[in-house]
């Protein structure tokens, strides 16, 4: 798997999961662009981008979800003790989250969790995490800050906080916590995930799925007539 590789460089990789909302919140960040483009592995989390990319010569390109990412890596890395890490999500979430991993793939190393303090900034001090990280020997930070704050966030501090790699999973966390329903695997693989989660928050996310998924079918439009402007 790519992450074990990413274990035997040097410290600072990060791995973006990117899906049709960080793709248009992408489109006024340039810290965003940056960070996808600095990243370590960046793989597709919404069947618009698998579609897109099989369109274009990328015919074996398979959704990657955090649900589906974390027990994968953690059975990976079982043979080599991977020591794992969680930070982020809401009071509780994280340890909750851990242990719904351990659930998953028995064995899993889980060496340690943090909660930051809710804000908005996203300015939270790194102190009190290098400091964990480097008494656990932590190898993989699980990070659950949501999208597109956790890929600015890891892109950030990538230089700075000495764990080999980071994996950006968001709402990952509440769904291995169990404290949200995951989508099913059969509506995540054929498109369908957006109407789950906004079925299932729809205060929260209505703007984000109707409004987004719109805007992103307009940036395809204009990305096709670039490619192919009408005949004059």
């Amino acid at each position: 798997m790519v992450v074990d590789r990413a274990l035997g460089e040097d410290p600072g990789a990060y791995v973006c999961l990117t899906n049709v909302h960080t793709t248009v919140e992408s489109q006024g960040s340039a810290a965003l662009r940056a960070a996808a483009a600095n990243a370590f592995l960046s793989v597709p989390d919404g069947m618009p981008l698998v579609w897109i990319l099989r369109r274009r010569g990328h015919p074996t390109t398979e959704k990657v979800t955090g649900i589906e990412f974390a027990p994968m890596v953690a059975e990976a890395g079982l043979d080599q003790e991977v020591r794992h890490f969680f930070f982020g999500g809401a009071d509780g979430v994280a340890e909750k989250a851990a242990a719904g991993l351990t659930r998953m793939v028995p064995g899993t190393k889980v060496v340690g969790t943090i909660t930051p303090p809710f804000s908005d900034r996203g300015d939270w001090s790194i102190e009190e995490l290098q400091a964990e990280v480097e008494r656990t020997r932590a190898q993989v930070l699980w990070v659950g800050l949501g999208a597109p704050r956790q890929e600015i966030w890891m892109s950030q501090v990538a230089g700075r906080l000495n764990v080999p790699v980071m994996v950006g999973v968001g709402a990952a966390f509440d769904f291995l916590a169990g404290t949200k329903k995951a989508a099913p695997k059969i509506l995540r693989h054929v498109g369908l995930e957006w109407a789950f989660r906004l079925l299932s928050e729809p205060r929260r996310l209505w703007r984000r799925y109707l409004g987004g998924n719109a805007y992103f079918v307009y940036l395809l439009a204009r990305s096709a007539m670039a490619r192919n402007p009408p005949a004059r």
